[in-house]
């Protein structure tokens, strides 16, 4: 039988994010941060107070609250506070890596939590986000920016809902609180995905047809989509090409347009886009043991 190591950690020395009033239910956040953070691991876990490093490895758990993240290794890395005390700036976790909140779950291969800018970054192949009113998938990387409520997904992304699809080389989601603005007041709402864009290769797809075309949007509150750019609209046997696509997935209508303009409306690329700045890439290797020095005699 397996003895499982586990360490309680006293918030302030392992808080793997310090949340503003309105903040995102994906990761650990001040509404728990007077609760100690729980840690276990099966490999053991070893602190390194030369490099300022905790580490946790083998089936590897790190739980506050209602939030929680798992891998075959958890990284801490923390620093000395300037008024006394420390606190931890980054998470690394590798292989199998599971974040989850009451309502949210990210998964990966491995991943890092910057605590300063409250942005995770994924990589996998596949990746996942799953929230209240949908999911997201991508062969590539997955940016989640908690303070912005942005997720950027990379390499053959994918959102969905109940019965449409989006796909794109890139796909930026949007969030929105889904319980009416909760989060606003400072209590912890749900996260639902609301407007969802897409870059290169853009897909939409539904029961009754699929349109193509180079960038796309589609507003999950509205059921509207548009596409834009070599648009092609197909429903069964037959394929219509234009420039600009209106697909009210709602009302079950869809109309091809020469141009944005033709049709009375702005444009996907007319739109402001994000712009994301990269995260540290998760490292792809762990971290191995220290080796105990040798005594002298």
């Amino acid at each position: 039988m397996i003895r499982r190591r586990k360490l309680v950690l006293i918030a302030g020395l392992w808080i793997l994010a310090v949340a503003p009033a309105a903040a995102q239910s994906l990761s650990f956040s001040s509404r728990d941060s007077d609760k100690p953070i729980d840690v276990t691991a099966d490999g053991g876990i070893e602190w390194r107070q030369k490099e300022k490093l905790f580490i946790a490895r083998k089936n590897a758990r790190a739980s506050q609250g209602d939030v929680s993240v798992t891998a075959d290794e958890l990284v801490a890395h923390y620093r000395e506070k300037p008024g006394g005390g420390s606190e931890v700036f980054q998470v690394d976790a590798l292989g199998n890596v599971k974040m989850t909140s009451a309502d949210e779950t990210a998964a990966g291969a491995a991943a890092i939590y910057d605590i300063d800018r409250a942005v995770l970054v994924m990589e996998g192949d596949p990746i996942s986000l799953t929230t209240a009113n949908g999911s997201m998938t991508a062969r590539g990387t997955l940016q989640y920016w908690s303070k912005e409520r942005v997720a950027v997904a990379d390499g053959e992304a994918e959102a969905r809902d109940d019965t449409r699809r989006l796909k794109a080389d890139r796909l930026i989601a949007y969030f929105k609180d889904a319980d009416g603005g909760a989060n606003a007041k400072g209590s912890f709402g749900k996260n639902a995905l609301s407007l969802v864009r897409g870059e290169g290769r853009v897909q939409m797809s539904t029961a009754k047809e699929v349109i193509r075309g180079d960038r796309g949007e589609y507003n999950l509150d509205t059921g509207i989509a548009k596409l834009d750019g070599a648009v092609k609209m197909t429903q069964g046997e037959n394929q219509l090409n234009g420039a600009f696509a209106v697909l009210d997935t709602k009302a079950g209508s869809s109309r091809l347009f020469g141009s944005a303009a033709e049709a009375g409306v702005p444009g996907p690329k007319e739109d402001g886009r994000v712009k994301a700045l990269l995260a540290p890439r998760p490292r792809t290797e762990p971290i191995a043991p220290a080796v105990p020095e040798k005594s002298g005699g």
